[in-house]
């Protein structure tokens, strides 16, 4: 018996390998949308093709799971069921045990006769017959009158029926598999990063730490908004909004920060190894803030708040950062408590108990309301921000490390329409460990900012006060298409997908780049990102002046192109220069790019249709007057 059985253990294992590569096979057979799907995937670029194939061999699997739950419909019941009483072990006694185990044999039940009515479903919609032996037109009658039933609301009925004549469509270009074809869909809309990829409003904001005294909002990280934005991917976007006479717990972050004083005044206090810096802020000034440094904040006003807007450079993961409490308790919980007992007693020398008392007290939050004698005593030896300039700590220029105010430099450009001011490493030293620029500008009532563009610099832009509204040519948003927020001029220009496209007479490349223009409405919070080489064009609002902040990175060796006004680019080009570029006389360009005398700022499109023209707000006192609703 045993000799038998020897000799045939080989033929049975050989027989089952035989039977498991003949049901394999047949089931590649019996998908002939994986091998389509593949089909397709191996006439992509290199580079796409092993994510494409790992997407149809996901779909196929998902299919699979589908005909196994047809096969048995009451599978996942049961082992909902199962889960479910499992839970009633875990967490209820006595006779709640039972009570509890009764109402999941119910939901058994329920879940059961739902399954059965979907497969019954299932075998109407085969009986009424869905092959490909059909007419198209046939199958498209019937699939948008399974929409009109299964779709009250309008647009998605719409939606419905549209998909209907997609999946026509598909059969009818060679069986192209429509789940590929949105698989496809989904790359282009992630490469574009949604219809307007440049511009933030408070909804992409999430809170860090919120208390009702205050609270720090913190930007979506760049990157995982677009792949457009993977050049500022490390940097994040902060604000600390701070309630009167209020106190932010003493903190760190595993991350450098820019610091700009939007709106208010109070003091910050900065320790480091074994100093102590204390500083005196008020609208208009920049600090630096080194990663690690313990920081504490106090909005020492007793009517208003006190805004800050951050621009963050994470130092241990990329675009990511923490908050690190060392004073606090169970909240915010303080990081001491993450160590052994034996440990901190060890530490401080003293007994847990005592230990407790201390680390164990504090459940107010991270922002604490502060008595108006508290106040007066913390900010009773603090420096005042802006001071040394222009001649810097010690007679260097740019050498403080004095919070540097804005408001206090002469502007680079200034005229009745607006003005802009400009930091950078030569004001204030620590700029230019970051290299960032920081720009501020005051556009008047309905003027404008000339068309220009950046040629190193990523522009990330945060409205501090008033209203208006930015565009920003791009050219790889270049799907045509007319949105709220932009406006197609074309489909991409010069990339790989457009190798083939020729014109009717054949000159390969005849319609060049072609643009998409982002358009956008600015109010206060709103942050708006513009990359490099991209030409933009700022706006205010018909009644009122538009305030902006600026983050520049990098700042080195940048330069702002203008291209309209006095001081445009295109105006330096030769006469033979202008003729070739623009096939017309040099003449009828100079014209053009010379009608317009102002330099910089100007009259916009609503001052060139009201004859009240732009407005002429100071700027000390249009930037004093911006609103706090951020």
């Amino acid at each position: 018996m045993g000799t038998k059985l020897k000799t045939l253990l080989p033929l049975l294992l050989l027989a089952l390998l035989s039977l498991s590569t003949l049901c394999t096979t047949s089931q590649a057979k019996e998908d002939p949308k994986l091998k389509e799907c593949r089909r397709q995937c191996s006439q992509r670029p290199r580079q796409q093709r092993e994510q494409c194939e790992q997407w149809c061999w996901e779909q196929h699997q998902q299919r699979e799971q589908g005909r196994e739950q047809e096969d048995n419909p009451c599978g996942k019941a049961e082992k909902h069921l199962e889960q479910c009483r499992r839970q009633c072990e875990e967490t209820q006694y006595g006779g709640q045990r039972q009570q509890c185990k009764q109402q999941c044999q119910k939901r058994y039940e329920e879940e059961k006769q739902r399954s059965r009515g979907q497969e019954g479903e299932r075998g109407q919609e085969q009986e009424r017959g869905s092959g490909s032996d059909r007419d198209p037109q046939e199958r498209i009658r019937q699939c948008k009158k399974e929409c009109r039933e299964q779709h009250g609301e309008r647009q998605a009925r719409w939606q419905c029926e549209q998909q209907c004549e997609e999946q026509e469509r598909g059969r009818e270009h060679g069986g192209r598999d429509l789940n590929l074809r949105r698989w496809e869909e989904e790359e282009e809309g992630e490469e574009r990063g949604g219809e307007n990829p440049y511009v933030f409003r408070r909804e992409h904001f999430k809170h860090k730490l919120r208390t009702e005294h205050g609270n720090v909002r913190v930007l979506t990280n760049f990157a995982k908004r677009s792949k457009l934005l993977l050049g500022i991917a490390n940097y994040r976007v902060a604000l600390l909004e701070l309630n009167p006479r209020t106190f932010v717990l003493p903190n760190h972050w595993d991350a450098d920060d820019i610091c700009y004083v939007v709106k208010g005044r109070g003091t910050v206090t900065v320790l480091k190894k074994e100093e102590k810096q204390s500083h005196s802020i008020r609208q208009g000034d920049i600090l630096k803030v080194d990663a690690g440094s313990v920081v504490y904040v106090i909005n020492s006003d007793s009517r208003d708040k006190l805004i800050i807007a951050k621009l963050v450079n994470p130092v241990s993961t990329p675009g990511k950062f923490e908050t690190f409490f060392g004073a606090g308790g169970e909240n915010p919980e303080s990081f001491y408590r993450g160590f052994s007992d034996e440990v901190l007693e060890a530490a401080f020398n003293t007994e847990r108990d005592r230990i407790e008392r201390v680390f164990g007290k504090q459940r107010r939050g991270p922002i604490v309301q502060a008595s108006e004698e508290q106040i007066r005593s913390m900010t009773r030896e603090t420096s005042e921000g802006g001071q040394h300039w222009p001649f810097g700590e010690g007679g260097r220029f740019g050498e403080s490390r004095e919070p540097f105010n804005i408001l206090r430099k002469r502007p680079t450009y200034s005229n009745q329409y607006g003005q802009l001011h400009e930091a950078d490493a030569n004001d204030y030293r620590p700029l230019g460990e970051l290299d960032v620029k920081i720009n501020l500008a005051n556009i008047s009532s309905g003027s404008m900012e000339a068309p220009t563009y950046n040629s190193r610099s990523t522009m990330i832009g945060v409205v501090v006060g008033g209203r208006g509204r930015v565009e920003i040519v791009c050219p790889h948003l270049g799907k045509q298409s007319e949105t709220g927020t932009g406006r197609s001029r074309g489909r991409y220009g010069d990339n790989e997908d457009d190798d083939d496209d020729d014109d009717e007479s054949g000159q390969h490349g005849q319609k060049g780049q072609r643009y998409h223009t982002i358009r956008a409405n600015l109010s206060p919070g709103t942050v708006f990102v513009v990359p490099a080489g991209h030409p933009f064009a700022e706006i205010a609002s018909r009644d009122e002046n538009i305030q902006i902040m600026c983050f520049n990175v990098p700042a080195e060796k940048n330069e702002r192109i203008f291209l309209a006004g006095r001081n445009n680019v295109m105006s330096k080009m030769e006469k033979e220069a202008k003729e070739l570029a623009f096939d017309a006389s040099a003449r009828e360009v100079d014209e053009l790019f010379n009608s317009q005398r102002e330099q910089a700022f100007m009259p916009g499109p609503e001052s060139r249709r009201s004859p009240r023209g732009g407005g002429s707000h100071g700027f000390i006192e249009s930037v004093l007057e911006a609103a706090a609703g951020m």
